[in-house]
């Protein structure tokens, strides 16, 4: 599952160390005889030596937006209501069992979190006997027994805290600071700096200084790539189009593998924008297993299915080369040496290149490769992750918003009548002024986001839910929880896109919206790629509306609901030509 990242931090012993340090303090400063005041971004520190303030709302840090709610006693906290994070309820029995893990240190955080979704599969196979399977019931039990915050025992801070309320998380991300810890795919990062032996493990799993560097260089070329590459992405929604047509049966179905077809097209989006060419991904003849999107998109397939069996369930593979493990390494094996020739080729053109008037001129490739400080392998990582997990991303946002819209026709109807109003020819302007399209989006994200639980280790000590939780504990919130609750989102579980275009949602969620739908992650971890991944959606939907009815005659539609979460069945929608 997902942990702090220990290796790149070199390792956390260091770090966990300076964490209990102060979390001792910290913990034996709240339970003292008279205690003070502590506010949330205060160290230990200034908490020992500070007087008591008056009994004033305390306001959280400056950020865009905050909302006035979040000002709440839950902010300020007394020296008589904080109480110690011993005291933050969970299940009794990991206490025992943590004891045991005490011997075997390594494994604390990870085999935590580890064990957590190992049950959770377990509860898909044994039914009532084991009934917590599926992350969204499987939190919700938790949350329904011990409350909104709930700890899960492990030795040497290696801790779990489950938070589910947006008023809690957003204490989590506003004390996060400019260099946020988020924890990682622990399969991944060992396959980067183990296997592959590379210096950093990637800008998904990084953290610190190293992290902000690549993270300020695509800054720029990816805010700049919806309006750049809009012409290209054009295409290739057309192109998809013309798949729809040339892929449905007698009855307009579309075939198991159509899930297959989104990703194919979010790959050739997301090669385009990276590279600057189309690969043939949507090529109309299909492709050949041994062409590079063939092999691409069969280690993208292969990768995706590697990481979500290691990072769910027990950490074996990282003592025996277990069957998923080998997968991985097979499958971005295959992805490194296709995506290698095009870095090269980058390299090459940057190189007979003479003068670069415009940063438009280039690829996000190619400005990764005009920055010194930034190597080749870098270069790679950052590609590798746009396909891992921008890709997948997107093609569950699609599947999604299709299948609401299928099932929704009032909505599927008002979002056509939106759409037929524009020009003939869809621009960037005009899907900017489609705010239903936008709503839609929004609120299709709001319930199947594509990444369902945000990790982050806590930056600074904080008072969530009058507990004192210390800097340097782990953090899972459950997102997905968090979008679905009544008194943020009346009638939650319903697609209703208009509570986004009026006074429909509640005023505690309209005050809290920014932290209770939460589809691309919250603060400088947050998607650089938001916006860009919002037109390619927006665009594709104008695409399809235009052509075809849609229909979906299978039942109910769910999402697997973990780490890079998909479908659990075929897409089989049905696309009717519009007369």
């Amino acid at each position: 599952m997902w942990k702090f990242s220990l290796n790149n931090a070199k390792n956390c012993k260091q770090l966990r160390a300076f964490y209990a340090s102060d979390a001792k303090t910290a913990t034996a400063t709240t339970t003292a005889a008279q205690p003070t005041i502590i506010q949330m971004g205060t160290t230990t520190a200034d908490v020992s030596t500070a007087k008591p303030p008056p009994a004033t709302p305390l306001i959280l840090p400056k950020m865009p937006a905050i909302p006035k709610s979040l000002e709440t006693p839950s902010s300020v906290q007394t020296e008589k209501s904080v109480c110690p994070f011993d005291n933050v309820p969970g299940p009794q029995s990991l206490k025992v069992i943590s004891q045991l893990w005490s011997y075997v240190p390594a494994l604390s955080t990870e085999f935590t979190a580890g064990t957590l979704f190992q049950a959770m599969n377990l509860g898909k196979f044994f039914g009532n006997l084991l009934s917590w399977g599926g992350n969204a019931k499987f939190f919700q039990k938790f949350f329904n027994v011990y409350g909104p915050v709930v700890r899960l025992h492990g030795p040497f801070g290696g801790d779990v805290l489950l938070l589910s309320r947006p008023e809690h998380a957003s204490i989590v991300f506003q004390s996060e600071g400019a260099q946020p810890v988020r924890a990682c795919l622990d399969s991944v990062e060992k396959y980067r700096l183990q296997h592959r032996r590379l210096r950093q493990a990637g800008p998904f799993l990084m953290s610190g200084p190293e992290w902000e560097k690549i993270h300020e260089t695509l800054e720029k070329p990816l805010f700049n790539s919806p309006m750049q590459h809009f012409k290209t992405i054009d295409l290739i929604c057309d192109q998809f189009v013309e798949r729809v047509f040339s892929v449905r049966n007698l009855q307009d179905e579309m075939p198991k593998t159509f899930k297959n077809d989104i990703l194919k097209w979010c790959l050739e989006c997301v090669c385009s924008v990276t590279l600057k060419r189309k690969l043939g991904f949507m090529d109309p003849t299909g492709l050949s297993q041994n062409s590079d999107p063939g092999q691409i998109l069969e280690g993208v397939i292969g990768a995706t299915e590697a990481i979500r069996k290691c990072e769910y369930g027990f950490h074996i593979w990282k003592f025996v080369e277990t069957p998923a493990w080998r997968s991985l390494v097979k499958n971005c094996d295959l992805i490194d040496s296709i995506l290698g020739k095009y870095v090269e080729r980058a390299q090459s053109t940057l190189r007979e290149k003479k003068d670069i008037k415009s940063m438009e001129d280039i690829s996000i490739i190619e400005s990764l490769l005009l920055k010194d400080d930034i190597l080749v392998e870098d270069v790679m990582t950052v590609m590798l992750d746009m396909l891992l997990i921008g890709a997948n991303a997107t093609a569950h946002s699609i599947s999604f918003l299709l299948y609401h819209l299928s099932k929704a026709p009032r909505c599927q109807k008002k979002l056509y009548d939106e759409i037929m109003k524009q020009s003939k020819e869809i621009t960037m302007n005009s899907l900017q002024n489609q705010p239903y399209l936008q709503a839609c989006i929004k609120e299709s994200m709001r319930l199947n986001p594509p990444i369902p639980i945000l990790n982050r280790v806590l930056a600074k000590d904080a008072v969530i839910h009058k507990y004192f939780i210390p800097k340097g504990t782990y953090v899972l919130i459950a997102v997905h929880l968090a979008s679905l609750r009544e008194e943020y989102f009346e009638d939650a579980k319903t697609f209703r896109p208009e509570r986004w275009l009026s006074q429909e949602i509640s005023p505690l969620a309209q005050e809290l919206q920014v932290f209770a739908s939460m589809p691309f992650g919250h603060g400088p971890k947050s998607c650089q790629a938001k916006e860009l991944a919002q037109m390619e959606i927006g665009l594709l939907i104008n695409k399809l509306l235009k052509k075809f009815y849609i229909e979906y005659n299978y039942g109910e539609l769910e999402s697997s609901n973990s780490l890079l979460a998909t479908p659990t069945k075929p897409l089989n929608f049905r696309f009717v030509d519009r007369v």
